[in-house]
């Protein structure tokens, strides 16, 4: 083996022996066969080097690039290093075009790669390598260059490659070609854009945007204002949260005082009769809902709107009118079952003495099962229908079997048929009779049915037809009692309790017919003049209650009386303003004190020795008004009392689940949020576009900074058993603030949550396109985009989510920032007269790095 060394210093070696003398297990020779151009510690330092700049690549964006390397640089085998080690460094970057000066030991490059990826490049270059080179003798399709570390040298053993080149660099320099705005033109890599060649940037023929599009800092100007949006809407979700732990906690309290005030309701008392299950005699849900949509109108004293609830009036009227005829023929049913109790205990006697002629019982259960199947009104309604229809039933049973034996016991004779007809219409007539006689008026007397008939254990029967009569009859008995025993949920009875409730209805009917009257008054434009109060003087609580205490003798003098009568009003105007308005507790409580220092007369108390003021306290605290006026007034100071101690918790990280943040750590939040605004007001992309290199670092220093709020803010993560992560699917009684409070929250939460999603995957779209390999993004392009968050943002009602002034504007600030972009920004057209003055002004523009071989290889300067 020869060794000369060229005119460059680089020593050869001259192969003077056949390649089959190599060794073929050696370690470098393997890693040629295998088609690897580098052996595996170079690829672990670039992987290194290559994972330590990665983040801040991904941020940078693509530029262009013009790099001269200087040192020991020969010919192909740097360009070939070169390649090779920038296809494994680079993520984003690659390398254009080569050219060698051999002469001056000089490479030239023209690369698109980030600033990030060129110095690590350059560092990494100046780094001595050595490339083993083989053309000769080397297996077939193995690779023919190899680059290693000098820390391999001594691992060729008897492997000779061709010749070794030992490459490095001791000087560089990059010229990078200016990109971004020069006054209103867009220059990319150096050359100014018109519309065609952004539209070839863009690939497509042409840019279409009126001289539209993004740049880089415009999007991240876009991008700020969103993470700001999105720190407003994740705060004023945890400020829902808070509202909803305060809102449980307030719950129970609120829908007492809502029940309280439903019981000073005009129709309160008929309420608790016909809106409960309590007596099925009674309740009437179609009636309480007509009555329910008019009592609303009536508490607020509208009755000028009353034509237009007319229909809801002549409704409640029909269906009180069919309660009435209901209680009527169930009264019926009661006196029939009489009857026919009469029949079954004669017809049971005779089973006992084994007599077998039931003709004449037999005539008289059919004229009552005539009868009482003409009760159309039991017959229908909803609780006693199925109970009905089965007594039917095992009553026809009954008679089918009678008639059996009864066809029996006359031999079966010719005239059996029409003798039983004609018996029957005569009992008919004796039956319509005895209803005359036992039905004197419609609620005249109470019905007692009797038991049914007792069969002794030890009784027998001689034959199988008195056992099928006696288990029919136990059948019929037992769907007679289902009907006429029915007890209220407290055990009584339930007829006896529904006539005790004929006049409220009677007086319920009066007051209907009133209405009716109002409204052909009012439709004939009659002069009228607060007919409310005439018509429900009688049902109106807090004049029943004024009366109450003027017969107490507690308001001695006629300034009192008004006084109190005048406090009554006012209450009864808060009360009855449904749904209960939480602005309005600290009112209604100051009225309630009001009434209370205006009936209790603090100094008598204190100087009366007598027994008189404790007697007519003890008195006023047994009125049922002033009793649930009191019970009001207690809930809502518990309610406000509640939510003040909530308020006063400084956190709630020590909960084992977490639920929300307090109102302390809610503030500390907000504050942040507006530090923030101040400095994203003062740095404005749009309204200053020349100094676009500049803000586009401040943008990038305020993404940072939302990013830890919006870490401090999603600090923790909610149970997901806590989560609001379904609207309930329930009917909401829009009157009942307990109702309306939860459903508005849970909805409020909701949207956020999805406005926030939506937020987020915006920013995401928006991010991607900063990392593309131009700075300018096209307004065609993005449109689509951009449409989602105009959409978005538009539909974003800050009343509905219940922001506060400050928050708002702040808000209305950034959506209105984003909102001046439309489809992008506008650019200059360069026109050709102007294009060599904007060469120059461009190159004057173009970033000089220069760098020396150096223990880190940084740039010694930049120009």
């Amino acid at each position: 083996m020869d060794i000369f060394f060229d005119s460059f210093g680089e020593f050869y070696y001259i192969m003077s022996m056949k390649m089959e003398t190599l060794t073929k297990e050696n370690y470098l020779y393997e890693l040629l066969k295998k088609k690897y151009h580098t052996s595996e510690i170079i690829r672990s330092q670039i992987a290194k080097i290559k994972e330590k700049i990665t983040e801040k690549v991904v941020q940078e964006p693509v530029k262009s690039f013009a790099v001269k390397f200087k040192g020991r640089v020969i010919d192909s085998s740097f360009e070939k290093t070169l390649r090779i080690v920038s296809k494994r460094l680079f993520g984003k970057g690659k390398i254009d075009s080569l050219y060698t000066l051999r002469e001056h030991d000089l490479v030239e490059a023209n690369m698109t790669a980030t600033v990030s990826e060129v110095e690590a490049l350059i560092q990494y270059l100046m780094k001595p390598h050595i490339v083993l080179h083989c053309k000769k003798g080397i297996a077939r399709g193995a690779s023919n260059l190899l680059i290693i570390d000098e820390t391999e040298q001594n691992q060729l053993d008897n492997f000779t490659p061709d010749y070794i080149h030992y490459n490095y660099i001791t000087y560089a320099e990059s010229y990078e070609k200016y990109t971004g705005r020069l006054n209103d033109y867009l220059i990319l890599n150096g050359l100014p854009l018109t519309s065609e060649k952004i539209g070839h940037e863009l690939r497509f023929n042409k840019i279409e945007t009126k001289n539209r599009v993004f740049t880089t800092t415009g999007l991240k100007e876009i991008y700020t204002n969103l993470s700001f949006l999105s720190l407003i809407l994740k705060l004023d979700l945890e400020q829902h949260y808070l509202k909803l732990r305060i809102f449980n906690s307030q719950e129970n309290d609120l829908r007492v005082v809502e029940e309280k005030i439903d019981e000073l309701g005009f129709f309160a008392d008929i309420f608790n009769y016909i809106a409960s299950a309590d007596n099925p005699l009674l309740s009437n849900e179609s009636l309480f809902l007509d009555l329910m949509r008019l009592e609303h109108i009536i508490e607020n004293n509208n009755w000028k709107a009353i034509p237009a609830y007319a229909g809801y009036i002549y409704s409640a009227a029909q269906k009180l009118n069919s309660q009435f005829k209901f209680l009527e023929e169930y009264n019926l049913f009661l006196t029939y079952a009489q009857c026919i109790e009469k029949f079954i205990a004669k017809l049971t006697k005779k089973l006992f003495k084994h007599k077998s002629d039931f003709r004449s019982e037999q005539y008289d259960l059919t004229a009552n099962y005539n009868e009482l199947k003409k009760l159309p009104a039991v017959a229908n309604h909803p609780k006693l229908q199925h109970d009905y229809q089965e007594l039917l039933n095992s009553f026809s049973k009954l008679l089918a079997y009678l008639d059996f034996l009864t066809i029996g016991n006359t031999h079966a004779h010719e005239d059996g048929a029409q003798n039983v007809i004609d018996i029957a219409g005569r009992s008919s007539k004796k039956f319509a009779a005895r209803i005359k006689k036992y039905v004197e008026s419609i609620f005249s007397i109470q019905i007692d049915i009797s038991k049914k008939p007792v069969f002794r254990q030890d009784q027998g029967f001689k034959t199988q037809q008195e056992e099928d009569i006696r288990k029919l009859i136990m059948k019929f008995h037992e769907d007679l009692g289902k009907i006429s025993k029915l007890k209220t949920s407290n055990g009584e009875d339930a007829f006896l309790e529904a006539r005790k409730r004929v006049p409220q209805l009677t007086n319920l009917s009066d007051t209907l017919d009133r209405l009716k009257e109002l409204i052909k008054n009012i439709e004939n434009k009659k002069d009228i003049q607060d007919p409310f109060k005439a018509i429900f003087s009688k049902s109106n609580k807090f004049e029943i209650l004024c009366k109450d205490l003027n017969t107490l003798g507690i308001l001695e003098s006629v300034q009192k009386q008004e006084l109190i009568s005048g406090i009554l009003m006012d209450l009864q105007k808060l009360l009855f303003d449904k749904p209960l308005k939480e602005n309005t507790y600290l009112e209604i409580l100051h009225k309630i004190q009001s009434l209370e220092d205006g009936i209790i007369n603090k100094s008598k108390w204190n100087t009366e020795k007598d027994t008189t003021v404790y007697t007519v306290l003890s008195k006023l605290n047994q009125n049922p008004t002033f009793k649930t006026i009191i019970d009001i007034k207690m809930g809502i100071q518990n309610i406000i009392e509640k939510e003040s101690q909530i308020k006063k918790i400084d956190t709630f990280k020590n909960e084992a689940e977490f639920f929300s943040y307090s109102t302390k750590e809610l503030d500390e939040f907000l504050l942040q949020i507006v530090k923030f605004h101040e400095k994203l007001k003062d740095t404005c992309y749009y309204k200053n576009i020349s100094e676009f290199k500049m803000l586009e670092k401040d943008f990038d220093c305020l993404i940072d900074e939302a990013k830890e709020i919006d870490s401090h803010i999603s600090s923790y993560n909610r149970n997901s058993g806590k989560k609001v992560s379904k609207e309930p699917d329930i009917h909401i009684n829009y009157l009942k603030n307990s109702q309306l409070i939860r459903k508005n929250l849970e909805k409020a939460i909701l949207l956020l949550q999805n406005q926030i999603t939506q937020m987020y995957g915006f920013m995401h779209d928006i991010e991607s396109n900063l990392h593309r390999h131009s700075f300018i993004q096209s307004g065609v392009a993005t449109s689509v985009l951009f449409d989602q968050i105009t959409y978005l943002l538009s539909n974003i009602d800050v009343r509905l989510i219940d922001m506060d002034k400050s928050t708002e504007r702040m808000f209305q600030e950034s959506v209105d920032t984003i909102f001046h972009y439309q489809v992008g920004e506008a650019f200059k057209e360069p026109k050709k007269e102007d294009i060599e003055d904007l060469i120059k002004e461009i190159e004057k523009k173009t970033i000089v790095r220069k760098y020396q071989n150096q223990e880190k290889g940084l740039p010694l300067s930049q120009t």
